[in-house]
């Protein structure tokens, strides 16, 4: 596992208990908000809109039969990750590697070959989940907010990088520079060039789980409209207004919502962790939830007593 470097002080501080995040990072300020998920249709969808990505997940899992079940395996490990101690956050990002380092094959549309384990490509894959954690919060903004929480969690992105295995060199080094290289993705002719992008893309629309008039509605507000054309994206009648009106609905009632009750099932799991270790007492939400992941496997928590996820 490459040695984890980055100047924000809060990070080098945490404990092994803690993880390489932490109470005090902007990374779980974020993440405990499960209002981040109204980003995630956007963000499976930037992310099989490149070929590579799109070939690999056609042809190395069920994706068109399991896309949600894909998506959810995704956050999940990434909820390992940033909530997790650091023993747990190594294993999970040593399992993606090894899933992913047997991931290749040939892109024939684009006559050239891919790698899981392609920096480029694992790059691309964390930047959709990061650039879209900011615009999330952006549109719903959270009270207590400092000027420079975006700056703080890009910061603290770059730890996440390195356990995915993406080298210091390939990650943009500051947020602007990170924010021109993904604008230059969003909209260079690349993303959706395939049949197959435009295929993955509509397995997951298309699902038959998924509320298909509000996945359209998500999507259609976070891509460009050249490349949501080339995915099969239906754009909704009236769409600004629409999603104006949505994201007023959305501010309102997130805004109801008690602050204890409405943080992730993986943050209170990680504070119980914490408190254990420091002989302190225990929340009792983290208590609950884990036993459910015990059990059940709730969403996006720490379900380190269940058997490991698949394929990503």
């Amino acid at each position: 596992m490459p040695e984890i470097t980055t100047n924000n002080a809060i990070l080098r501080s945490n404990s092994a208990v803690a993880g390489y995040f932490g109470p005090q990072s902007m990374t779980w300020r974020l993440y405990r908000e499960p209002i981040v998920i109204i980003g995630g249709v956007r963000a499976l969808l930037l992310q099989v809109a490149h070929p590579a990505v799109a070939e690999g997940v056609a042809h190395f899992s069920n994706f068109k039969k399991d896309a949600l079940g894909r998506g959810f395996r995704t956050f999940s490990a990434m909820a390992m990750i940033y909530f997790g101690d650091k023993n747990q956050a190594d294993a999970v990002a040593q399992r993606l590697w090894r899933v992913h380092s047997a991931i290749k094959g040939p892109l024939p549309e684009r006559k050239s070959k891919y790698q899981a384990t392609d920096p480029a490509l694992l790059l691309w894959v964390l930047a959709t989940l990061t650039e879209t954690t900011i615009q999330v919060f952006e549109q719903v903004p959270l009270p207590g907010l400092p000027a420079d929480w975006r700056e703080q969690f890009y910061e603290e992105s770059k730890v996440a990088a390195t356990l995915l295995g993406i080298p210091a060199k390939a990650y943009p080094v500051d947020l602007p520079t990170f924010r021109q290289y993904f604008s230059e993705m969003l909209h260079s002719p690349l993303l959706g060039s395939t049949t197959t992008t435009g295929e993955v893309a509509q397995a997951i629309l298309q699902h038959r789980f998924t509320p298909t008039a509000l996945a359209n509605l998500l999507a259609a507000g976070g891509l460009p409209e050249p490349l949501a054309q080339r995915l099969g994206i239906q754009v909704p009648h009236n769409y600004p207004v629409r999603f104006a009106r949505w994201l007023k609905m959305v501010r309102v009632v997130y805004r109801l919502v008690p602050r204890w009750l409405r943080y992730s099932p993986a943050y209170y799991q990680a504070l119980r962790r914490i408190a254990q270790a420091a002989g302190k007492r225990e929340p009792l939400l983290g208590r609950w939830y884990d036993w459910l992941g015990r059990t059940t496997g709730i969403p996006l928590g720490l379900n380190a007593g269940r058997k490991p996820m698949g394929h990503v």
